[in-house]
């Protein structure tokens, strides 16, 4: 299977899903960007703020494409030496440094971005500013499950066979919840053993594993799991919508990354591309995505943290530090043989 994709059919792809017709890109927009984003919430709150909030800044137009960060480096990798199907990516942390070796992405330059220099300092990278954290915990059905759970043990609980679900290794939910889980079990990022060990324990409980962010909030929205791992703000967002869903952080410690924006190396429209990223941490948009039903974490040292941010995550920046971070360089040594592993004998 190839990846290979030009912007048109890239575009074609995008609309086709959407169940839109498609325009030559000569007939489109005279100016017009072309992003990654992730699915879920992001989709979502990137749809109505941040694209908004770019075109009033630019008046050029944005295509935003909602695909895995695995999938965006999949189809840079691909385009490499020719033309980017995008010109900015959105990324966690394991890819992102996979990005910067394979040269897919462009060095910032904090004189193109007025709004880099606001960033809290753990957020100025030297290939793009981290837009926010993720954070992680457990999600559950309140009607189904009378006692909140604390630990991530209580996925194993007897009552929940063949109710708990979790996320695919494509993803960096089901992957930070691996790694957490081998963490606790006395394992490393350099071994995997009891991790997945652990994880065969909880084949009985498992009821789907979710290839992406959409597919697994399915699984809450049909009823179809009443338990399993989830990022903060994509179950506060379900939760808004009038889904029976609660989050809770795990009391052994919350597994967070930081997710990253980028200008991709080669990208057709450079300056669209630091003006699209420059007004994800514009501290007016900030502030708006972090309002419900987005929920999102904060980077701009001009936006304090308020409501259920600071309510289920964090009062400040300094509260950010005392999560649970993982070596994304010795992860990404062995994900690709992780996920073979993981898809032969975890997923159902």
């Amino acid at each position: 299977m190839t990846f290979q994709i030009s912007r048109r059919g890239l575009l074609a792809s995008v609309a086709a899903s959407a169940g839109l017709s498609v325009l030559p890109r000569c007939a489109l927009a005279a100016e017009e960007l072309v992003a990654a984003t992730f699915g879920g919430t992001w989709a979502n709150v990137q749809k109505q703020v941040l694209a908004p909030y770019f075109t009033k800044r630019t008046s050029a137009s944005v295509v935003q494409s909602p695909m895995l960060a695995t999938e965006q480096i999949a189809k840079l990798t691909a385009a490499k030496g020719g033309q980017p199907p995008f010109d900015v990516a959105m990324l966690d942390e394991g890819p992102a440094l996979e990005a910067i070796d394979a040269g897919l992405i462009a060095r910032y330059d904090p004189a193109k971005s007025p709004n880099f220099a606001a960033l809290n300092a753990p957020f100025k990278g030297d290939y793009g500013p981290a837009i926010t954290m993720q954070a992680i915990g457990i999600a559950y059905n309140p009607k189904t499950v009378k006692t909140p759970p604390t630990s991530w043990d209580d996925l194993w609980k007897p009552e929940f066979k063949g109710r708990v679900g979790i996320t695919s290794l494509a993803s960096t939910l089901g992957l930070a919840f691996l790694l957490d889980v081998n963490r606790l079990a006395g394992g490393t990022e350099a071994d995997m053993e009891p991790g997945f060990a652990k994880l065969k324990t909880l084949l009985p409980n498992l009821a789907a594993v979710s290839a992406n962010f959409g597919a697994h909030g399915a699984l809450f929205q049909q009823g179809e799991i009443d338990i399993g791992v989830q990022n903060f703000n994509f179950a506060e967002e379900l939760k808004a919508k009038g889904v029976p869903i609660e989050f809770v952080r795990v009391n052994t410690g919350t597994p967070a990354w930081k997710t990253t924006m980028h200008v991709v190396a080669g990208a057709l429209k450079p300056e669209l591309a630091y003006a699209y990223v420059d007004s994800q941490i514009a501290p007016e948009v900030q502030s708006e995505m972090q309002k419900s039903p987005w929920n999102v974490i904060p980077t701009n040292s001009k936006v304090p943290f308020s409501g259920l941010v600071a309510e289920k995550i964090a009062a400040s920046p300094a509260d950010l530090d005392k999560m649970v971070f993982f070596d994304w360089k010795t992860v990404n040594q062995h994900r690709a043989a992780w996920t073979q592993r993981f898809n032969r004998e975890i997923r159902v």
